[in-house]
């Protein structure tokens, strides 16, 4: 059913994102209209609205949870490829990188640890969240932007 509910979604999303209808690039706007603000805003559920409407048109199936879990998904997809981006930066930055990659193991061990147990949209709100978070404090540590 849930395959079938994905290929309802698909189409032109309303967004410059993916079928989803979330906009990867909302994430970069928010980091950025922090930054000029001279602070880091908890920019993990940003996007999420215009994609739970877009979802909510175009999904009929009869899970009611379908949308949230895929915008969920979707996010934490965009965040996971914003982590990967900002962690290359900071190790190319970082002299010498090995405590670096030691600490995002333990946050990775951290991260699956504080969300392990919680249903399946807590859980994944919780790594999405946590991956925005590493987000901020990766471009932070580094000073990147």
């Amino acid at each position: 059913m849930r395959a079938l509910a994905f290929l309802l979604l698909l189409g032109t999303p309303a967004l410059a994102g993916d079928a989803s209808g979330f906009d990867p690039a909302a994430i970069d706007q928010c980091l950025d209209a922090a930054e000029t603000q001279g602070a880091r805003a908890d920019c993990a559920g940003t996007g999420m609205d215009a994609c739970l409407d877009y979802a909510r048109q175009k999904y009929t199936g009869d899970d009611p949870d379908f949308p949230m879990a895929n915008c969920l998904d979707a996010s934490h997809q965009a965040w996971e490829a914003k982590l990967t981006a900002v962690y290359q930066a900071a190790l190319e930055a970082a002299d010498p990188p090995e405590p670096l990659r030691r600490m995002e193991r333990s946050w990775i061990a951290f991260r699956e640890a504080l969300c392990e147990g919680a249903g399946d949209l807590a859980r994944a709100r919780c790594i999405r969240d946590e991956t925005a978070r590493q987000v901020a404090l990766l471009m932070s540590l580094a000073d990147l932007r």
